[in-house]
């Protein structure tokens, strides 16, 4: 019977490491997310204001065309990052999974 109460108590504990494990990795998941809206709330404010400052509609155009390379960029280097995060919080839920078996 005191096995079987060690067992729960370890289990638990166990459980407890798991769960601190898928909170801190979705906590890391959602500030990534915040911190990319943030930055496309700039750059969105960055193309109102060269939009703004353009002479005319071929000015225009070709300013918004110059920033669109940034902005893939930008998306590109977000997503890999996201990737990375996702992959990185998988691996630690798995690593607490083996640790708990």
């Amino acid at each position: 019977m005191f096995q079987k109460t060690m067992s729960v108590a370890r289990l638990r504990e166990r459980g407890g490491l798991f769960t601190q494990r898928a909170v801190g990795g979705l906590a890391l998941v959602l500030l990534h997310e915040w911190d990319a809206l943030w930055r496309h709330g700039v750059d969105v404010s960055e193309r109102l204001v060269v939009a703004r400052n353009a002479r005319g509609l071929g000015e225009l155009v070709r300013d918004q065309l110059d920033l669109l390379a940034e902005t893939r960029a930008r998306l590109a280097m977000d997503h890999q990052e996201r990737r990375a995060l996702l992959h990185g919080w998988r691996a630690d839920l798995r690593g607490g999974l083996k640790a708990a078996a």
